[in-house]
């Protein structure tokens, strides 16, 4: 059995349990994956963060909504593939339980087809199981803000993918460097202090950006501008 060593303490990693906990409070995760080992995997790297709560991991869609019917994580990392259905679904009914639950969703291989189901099912991050799990956790942690995250592995999908606007898109300097920085994982706080702007500027950039390129969600912001060439996701 997996251990987990988290503020001091060790406890067991099993599906269906808690597996990581601490005194002090932070993130609440829940991982919904179908193979134990890896869901147990992403559980030790999640909970082995100072900043996270508590981990839970279960092993099936109807699980991980029976389970955020008694407490709502903060964010929800769930599988594409799932053995009773698709993760999207999952994701669709944990949101409609728990409005402020954000989702992540992971996959060992995205499709261009799923990348753009995913952005219209205004999914916050995208992370491929292949990810480092220190990209795991600034995906996880992205998410918690509400800042839109693709991890690098996933990045060469972009390019194909469905959502930017058709013409010319004039996104000033700032804007660019706005975008660039949630593609980059950093929220408005970090945004704001890189570029020495107020918060409510930041904002303001985001928004007028997003009018410009036509989208509703900074993820499809981030997909867009990727694809017309104005930011670049690094690996």
């Amino acid at each position: 059995m997996t251990q987990i060593r988290h503020h001091g303490r060790r406890l067991p990693a099993r599906a269906g349990a808690v597996v990581a906990s601490a005194p002090m409070a932070g993130l609440k995760v829940l991982v919904v994956d179908d193979h134990q080992m890896v869901a147990e995997g992403l559980a030790t790297v999640i909970g082995g963060s100072d900043d996270v709560d508590s981990v839970v991991c279960v092993s099936s869609g109807e699980e991980a909504c029976r389970r955020v019917a008694g407490e709502c994580p903060d964010v929800a990392v769930v599988d594409l593939r799932l053995s009773d259905g698709s993760g999207l679904d999952v994701l669709r009914r944990i949101r409609e339980q728990c409005p402020t639950t954000r989702p992540v969703l992971i996959s060992a291989a995205f499709t261009r087809d799923a990348l753009n189901a995913a952005i219209e099912a205004d999914v916050t991050a995208l992370a491929s199981k292949l990810a480092s799990g220190e990209e795991l956790m600034q995906v996880v942690r992205a998410a918690a803000t509400g800042t839109a995250y693709v991890s690098s592995d996933v990045v060469p999908l972009l390019a194909g993918s469905a959502g930017a606007p058709v013409g010319t898109v004039a996104l000033s300097e700032r804007e660019r460097e706005v975008i660039q920085a949630l593609a980059d994982g950093q929220d408005v706080p970090e945004i704001a202090v890189a570029l020495h702007l107020s918060q409510h500027t930041v904002r303001n950039h985001i928004r007028h950006a997003m009018q410009k390129l036509g989208v509703r969600r900074q993820l499809d912001a981030v997909v867009a501008a990727t694809r017309l060439g104005y930011i670049e996701i690094t690996t």
